[in-house]
């Protein structure tokens, strides 16, 4: 019944402006906002509204705190996302050549496969990845080449 009656006696104006007061005070002094809870007997979520209106929930204060680090991270985060950006306009730029090299060779005419050789020849030359270690597969037969490296063994 206390219970009941506490509910419905709302608060006043001043009560409730002292509790935001004190809520913030504490919390600026590091305090958890459960604690504050339950230390000034407000409900969290009126306290995280109150935060969120007065600028004071945990990430505002830690960009209080630490300002220049905010600044630089915020600064790293949109570097990287203009790199994958670049990056992902590059690839749509190859995917749009790659498109436009099948169409020509799909043409096959004379013009078509010329305009190709043109285009290729801004490209540059490719430099290639040298062949991978391993057993030689000029030489596997028709064992596979789990049999060539048993010969291979044998041998030596």
């Amino acid at each position: 019944m206390r219970l009941l009656m506490e509910v419905m006696m709302a608060r006043s104006y001043a009560e409730t402006m002292g509790l935001e007061f004190e809520a913030e005070r504490l919390v600026r002094m590091g305090e958890s906002r459960a604690e504050v809870s339950r230390r000034l007997g407000v409900h969290p979520q009126t306290l995280a509204g109150w935060a969120l209106r007065g600028g004071w929930r945990k990430k505002d204060l830690d960009l209080e705190r630490n300002a220049d680090l905010t600044r630089r991270t915020l600064a790293a985060i949109r570097d990287g996302n203009a790199a994958v950006d670049a990056e992902h306009a590059l690839r749509a730029r190859m995917r749009a050549f790659m498109r436009e090299a099948v169409e020509l060779l799909a043409a096959g005419d004379a013009e078509a496969l010329a305009e190709l050789d043109r285009r290729l020849a801004g490209v540059g030359q490719v430099e290639r990845l040298p062949p991978p270690e391993g057993p030689d597969l000029s030489r596997a037969g028709a064992g596979g080449l789990g049999a060539q490296a048993d010969v291979e063994r044998d041998a030596d």
